[in-house]
């Protein structure tokens, strides 16, 4: 890679935070990431959900705004290198896909909505990036409606939790009447935050940590108005915390009107925050907190960048559920195989990517059979709930989606519906995977361990012509006839498929 950053080794990624929306745009040279620009907008989604958890028009229009300033920003970067990440809001609202599709429109790439953990996990990344040390660590990140909790030793996450619970979300629920005594408030929501830490507060104290670094808004706020009272240099201490909760209890936030660093908007959030941040200093028994300036969007970076990290942590989930379900590996593999020779053979012919696309499939064809862990009848149907509720890392929610609908369809009728899940660069590629996978697991019915036999295959735009031995088909009468009732799926997922055989030899 070269030193000098050009377009083609420039990065960005877009966190969709509940709170504000951030960009960040990092050059890759040989030796380091090296940040450009960062862009933050208060857009205030989380505030924005009405009673029935949908986005309101006036706030979507205003999210979209806010993407459309990104977009200027954006120009010359290949859309393969920008990534686009919803966190809890999104993972929360109802019309979420609809808010996806105006905002894909937009940014012409895809909108990944994360789980907590995957969160997490790429909060680590981002903070431990250029810190060469073992060092064991706590990482605590205060987002708009959820705070996510990792330790980890040097560069691996071990523990990652997400909770819902942030400045947005807090401060709605405890400090939305003006009226109302703010010690009251104060300490209902400290209380209230404790309660939902509880899970987990006993696993985190017992395996300790060296340092602990918080990030985000919230946190960043916080140090800047420990500084500005005189309570700290640097970083955060729990008796500059304590200080600052009793100031706020006497004046409100009005005590904070002379601190200049602090911006109207993140005032308005700032007691939720506080609450949250207190309540989990006092549940992990915290003392001192060093503060980060990376956070998600770092992390997002740092994957996008480093695709062989990326690819190792999907690959490592992917081997976890394989193992925790009990799947047949040995079978997995044998309809892997056979799934890479169709797809050599149709990949040109069909646009298919051979790293993106293929992979997916490996995916799909290694954890076709997960459903069999609830039950056998319908087992497909279990293998899609499975997977479209676990929290996978390195895998959005598209990406999740994506392999529950292929798992889904690989057998019996197709359901046309499931790729209304998808984002539109998810959905275009769907069934020309689904086809793939369909009939790769039919050659392998019998689950025996040999090979599949000679295929020779026609391909055009939307049809196949699958040319097998006379003798084989002969032998294979069962497979022959699932061959052909695998005619009328196929079309229904928008191609057309002819079985022939080659001349019986002497």
């Amino acid at each position: 890679m070269s030193s000098e950053i050009t377009a083609e080794n420039t990065y960005a990624a877009i966190d969709l935070g509940s709170n504000s929306f951030h960009m960040a745009v990092a050059g890759a040279t040989s030796t380091h990431l090296q940040m450009i620009d960062k862009m933050r907008q208060p857009v205030r989604l989380g505030s924005g959900l009405d009673k029935d958890n949908n986005i309101t028009p006036d706030t979507m229009d205003r999210a979209l705004k806010c993407l459309e300033l990104f977009q200027h920003r954006l120009r010359g970067v290949p859309s393969s290198q920008i990534r686009t990440v919803g966190t809890n809001t999104l993972r929360r609202a109802r019309n979420a896909q609809e808010f996806n599709q105006r905002a894909e429109s937009i940014l012409g790439a895809p909108i990944d909505i994360i789980s907590g953990r995957e969160e997490a996990r790429l909060i680590y990344t981002g903070i431990v990036y250029g810190r060469h040390d073992n060092r064991k660590r706590l990482v605590i990140d205060i987002g708009g409606g959820s705070t996510e909790l990792i330790i980890g030793t040097g560069i691996n996450p071990v523990i990652m939790e997400s909770v819902n619970m942030g400045c947005v979300s807090a401060t709605q629920k405890w400090f939305s009447n003006a009226d109302a005594n703010i010690a009251k408030q104060f300490d209902k929501a400290i209380r209230r935050s404790q309660l939902e830490l509880r899970a987990i507060t006993e696993q985190y104290r017992r395996s300790g940590w060296e340092v602990c670094i918080g990030s985000s808004g919230t946190i960043k706020a916080v140090e800047r108005i420990l500084v500005a009272l005189g309570h700290t240099e640097h970083g955060i201490n729990s008796e500059g915390l304590e200080a600052t909760r009793k100031l706020l209890t006497k004046k409100g936030v009005s005590a904070l009107s002379d601190i200049s660093t602090i911006s109207d908007d993140r005032k308005a959030v700032i007691l939720g925050g506080l609450a949250v941040l207190i309540a989990t200093f006092r549940s992990l028994k915290i003392d001192f907190m060093n503060v980060s300036h990376a956070a998600l969007r770092e992390g997002v970076i740092v994957d996008l960048a480093g695709e062989k990290l990326n690819e190792h942590v999907r690959h490592n989930a992917i081997t976890d559920i394989q193992r925790r379900f009990q799947i047949d590996k040995e079978q997995a593999s044998r309809v892997s195989s056979t799934a890479d020779m169709i797809f050599d053979s149709v990949s040109k012919a069909w646009g298919l990517d051979d790293r993106q696309h293929r992979t997916a499939l490996h995916y799909a064809c290694a954890l076709h059979e997960i459903g069999l862990s609830v039950a056998h009848v319908q087992y497909h149907k279990h293998g899609d709930y499975l997977l479209s509720h676990a929290d996978m890392l390195g895998f959005s929610r598209n990406d999740q989606n994506m392999l529950a609908g292929l798992v889904r369809n690989h057998r019996r009728k197709v359901a046309l519906n499931v790729a209304n899940r998808l984002s539109a660069p998810h959905k275009d590629r769907f069934f020309h995977l689904l086809v793939i996978l369909r009939l790769a697991v039919l050659f392998h019915r019998t689950r025996q361990a040999s090979a599949a036999p000679p295929i020779t295959i026609s391909v055009t735009t939307n049809s196949l012509i699958i040319t097998l031995p006379h003798q084989w088909l002969s032998e294979n009468p069962l497979t022959h006839a699932d061959l052909i009732s695998e005619i009328g799926p196929t079309k229904a997922a928008g191609f057309t498929l002819a079985i022939h055989a080659t001349s019986l030899q002497s």
